[in-house]
């Protein structure tokens, strides 16, 4: 099931776990020419193989595809914002969209697992499992002392990216979350955007991941990660039992204002519905806002963004924003 489908505990939203892999003896997709070859090499190593994981995946050159369709691509969180640009890159994307497989973005080879709520080890594993795929077919650059080569250094040693995402509004309207992630990135940790590296936390929605990929194993990262993870957590929860005890009515106020705009506006844009669903989404795990929708907050957040709100559509911005706020009456 997709990540924005699954079931969480109202502070972690997902969990992925990403693995940067090249082939050796072939430079990197900036230098390459021919990088559709290689990736039909690749995708051969996939989908000639029997295993399970394999008949799950199904083959998309970007080159093919419209650039609304790329696009939700990347609003799903499916493939990198990097993969929208360029040209000779595709990707491997199994049924069930927790599982994809990118080609010729900053490296040969992108491949993550995806899955609501906090399961790190479980989506490692299947990353794991599908690593060992594709090298059962191919050889990987790699090195004794440094691990897995890539073309970015940061992303040497194991290639891993372990990251969640988490929904941290009440640290937000506490005012206290310049200061958890300032303590966060002591630890060698790093906070983004909804969208990764250089974006906003938009829908108070941060990505938390390892900065650190070589000088400790998989299983130390994830245990690192975890501890934060715990941490940040338990921040949030007290944000928000402190905005439940010394807001009370005014912070139910606010809850059911986004709510009544959501449901009654007729033009709302992209960034104006994150903001207000955000607090819908709070107000519902603290237990004050007790309608409940055909799609839940976080549904609506994702399926509203402009490429999805435009279902294969060239839209103007006007009429994104009107699609947008019918969709949210019909389905918050």
């Amino acid at each position: 099931m997709i990540w924005y489908k699954d079931k969480n505990d109202g502070i972690v939203i997902s969990t992925r776990i990403r693995l940067a892999r090249n082939l050796d003896g072939i430079p990197f997709p900036n230098a390459l020419k021919d990088k559709a070859a290689h990736s039909q090499k690749i995708k051969a190593a996939v989908k000639d193989s029997s295993s399970p994981l394999a008949a799950q995946m199904d083959y998309l050159e970007l080159d093919n595809a419209s650039d609304l369709n790329k696009l939700s691509l990347a609003e799903e969180h499916l493939v990198s914002p990097q993969m929208l640009e360029g040209e000779g890159k595709s990707v491997l994307i199994s049924k069930d969209n927790t599982m994809s497989i990118m080609l010729m973005e900053e490296d040969h080879i992108r491949l993550q697992v995806i899955l609501g709520g906090f399961r790190l080890d479980e989506a490692y594993s299947t990353a794991e499992k599908l690593d060992d795929l594709i090298e059962s077919k191919v050889n990987y650059a790699f090195d004794e002392e440094f691990g897995y080569l890539t073309a970015c250094p940061t992303n040497a040693g194991t290639g891993l990216r372990a990251s969640v995402m988490m929904h941290l509004p009440g640290l937000v309207l506490t005012k206290n979350i310049s200061r958890i992630i300032s303590q966060v990135n002591s630890l060698g940790i790093e906070v983004r955007g909804l969208y990764g590296e250089g974006t906003e936390a938009d829908g108070n929605l941060y990505q938390i991941s390892n900065r650190i990929t070589m000088g400790l194993s998989e299983a130390e990262i994830i245990e690192r990660l975890k501890k934060v993870v715990a941490q940040v957590s338990e921040a949030e929860t007290k944000a928000r039992d402190i905005l439940k005890q010394q807001y009370g009515e005014s912070a139910s106020d606010r809850f059911y204002r986004a709510y009544g705009t959501l449901k009654y506006a007729r033009s709302m844009t992209s960034s104006e519905a994150k903001a207000l669903l955000s607090e819908v989404m709070l107000g519902k795990n603290m237990g004050i806002i007790k309608e409940s929708g055909k799609l839940s907050p976080l549904e609506c957040m994702i399926c509203s963004t402009p490429s999805m709100i435009s279902r294969g559509k060239e839209l103007s911005p006007s009429e994104r924003d009107k699609a947008r706020a019918e969709f949210l009456r019909e389905n918050l």
